[in-house]
């Protein structure tokens, strides 16, 4: 049974998601004497049971019309004309950094999940004072460089005029893949979901034209850095050919993973932005999904793992752990990609197959990325957010990759002696850059906690750092 403190809470969350910002909740439900729809419920049911004996069925009964009159009355609150409007002005610039502290008072153990404090206080870092609206235009300029290569390559068709958006121009490097009947058939699902994800972009909201994409320059300069290649060096020049995607079932499945995992990632780290829940929860929908697909992905892949991809001369395992590299040496130093194998015992590995389907921490959970180190992956760092896959660059408010390496504070307090604050983002102290050493989350250590735990009981192959091609299943 709730205590009437604790049905308090409640409502005021709902409040929260009903358009409040954390400051004005904090005032209007916070204070007695405030007259907050919520409290003056409250307040209402708890004289009621102080004065009539009921059976806990009342109580639960009494409990949900609280709740229910909360919420409408809420809503009705959003109807007004000094309203907070929603969906996307709701909480404009607020950083949700949370509380530190469990319902007992005890700390979460928040040291020994390095990699997602990181991943947190990055998207915190790099949110700025993006409203829900820049963050679906980010998602729509995303989903269209996927979706876009995915529906050519599989069915040989471009996006219909809706989801293109207004004003789009064609995109270069566009083609139909050579394809086996069976990996046809696995990746056209994965590129009508695609076509779907920015479906739902343009139902949240987004308006702007679908990006152009030179698909033939982006791929080829992403595999010139995979192989070291100085800037004016080409892939063409070093194996008499450019790399080509539509080739066959592991050149097309290969470069569709490469920005897929993107999207898994990306769509991860945008959740935790969202000030709106309802675009919270539909952004996080996009990450699963895309997490399924790149194990699709990932598992033609390891079919085809010790096949020469051309025109390389390397196989299909080698060449992808050169991409893996590429990713994770442009988003900053932590450790948050990995080949089509795994040896490295802090990761989850399968013994002697090593297959990777889903790349995991040692709990198996994804990574993420903010939208600024996507965009530092896809424009090979060029500063103007005009280069990579993008050569006039991307239309919203969320464009260049500045800042993807920055940190934001609001969870340092390990012990959980205090509570974060939630404040604008925009005045959120910054720790500066992600540094090769540092507080907890920064690097993986040697051996990992929990890493005993797990009855893979791996020896490491060679050095346990995931630094480089040679150490991602090469």
């Amino acid at each position: 049974m709730q205590t009437t403190s604790m049905l308090q809470r409640n409502i005021c969350t709902q409040h929260r998601a009903f358009g409040q910002s954390p400051g004005k909740l904090s005032a209007d439900c916070g204070s007695k004497r405030a007259r907050c729809p919520a409290r003056l419920t409250v307040n209402a049911v708890a004289k009621e049971q102080d004065t009539t004996r009921k059976t806990p069925v009342d109580y639960l009964r009494d409990a949900a019309k609280a709740s229910v009159g909360a919420m409408l009355a809420a809503t009705m609150t959003l109807t007004t004309p000094l309203a907070y409007a929603a969906p996307f002005d709701t909480g404009t610039g607020m950083a949700p950094t949370g509380n530190l502290r469990s319902s007992d008072g005890s700390a979460y153990k928040l040291d020994k999940l390095g990699i997602p404090a990181t991943h947190v206080r990055a998207g915190i870092g790099a949110r700025k004072d993006y409203t829900d609206k820049d963050i679906v235009d980010f998602l729509c300029n995303t989903e269209c460089i996927e979706g876009r290569f995915d529906t050519m390559g599989v069915q040989g068709k471009d996006f219909k005029a809706d989801l293109l958006g207004p004003n789009s121009k064609p995109s270069k490097g566009l083609r139909k893949a050579n394809l086996s009947p069976r990996t046809k058939a696995l990746l056209e699902e994965v590129a009508l979901s695609e076509q779907g994800h920015a479906l739902y972009t343009r139902q949240a909201g987004s308006t702007i034209p679908c990006p152009y994409v030179d698909y033939d320059k982006g791929f080829n300069a992403v595999f010139a850095r995979a192989y070291g290649l100085k800037d004016g060096e080409t892939i063409a020049k070093l194996f008499g050919s450019d790399w080509d995607p539509y080739v066959n079932d592991a050149t097309f499945a290969l470069s569709m993973v490469f920005l897929e995992e993107l999207g898994a990632t990306g769509n991860k780290g945008l959740a935790l932005l969202h000030v709106n829940p309802v675009l919270a929860d539909g952004t996080a929908g996009l990450a699963t999904s895309a997490t399924a697909f790149a194990a699709i992905e990932r598992s033609i892949l390891f079919d085809l793992k010790d096949e020469i991809v051309p025109p390389t001369n390397e196989t299909v395992a080698q060449v992808f752990a050169r991409l893996s590299a590429y990713r994770d040496s442009m988003d900053g130093p932590q450790l948050d990609d990995q080949g089509l194998l795994n040896k490295d015992p802090r990761f989850i590995t399968v013994p002697d197959s090593f297959v990777n389907n889903i790349p995991t921490d040692i709990r198996g959970l994804t990574y993420s990325r903010t939208p600024l180190m996507n965009l530092n992956i896809l424009m090979l760092g060029a500063k103007d957010g005009k280069g990579g896959f993008f050569p006039e660059g991307i239309a919203g408010r969320i464009n260049t990759p500045e800042g993807f390496d920055n940190l934001a504070s609001g969870l340092d307090d390990w012990e959980g002696k205090q509570e974060a604050k939630q404040m604008p983002a925009s005045e959120a102290e910054n720790d500066g850059p992600i540094l090769p050493e540092g507080p907890p989350g920064n690097l993986i250590p040697k051996v990992v906690p929990g890493q005993n735990s797990l009855t893979q009981e791996l020896i490491p192959q060679g050095p346990p750092v995931n630094e480089n091609y040679k150490t991602r299943g090469y």
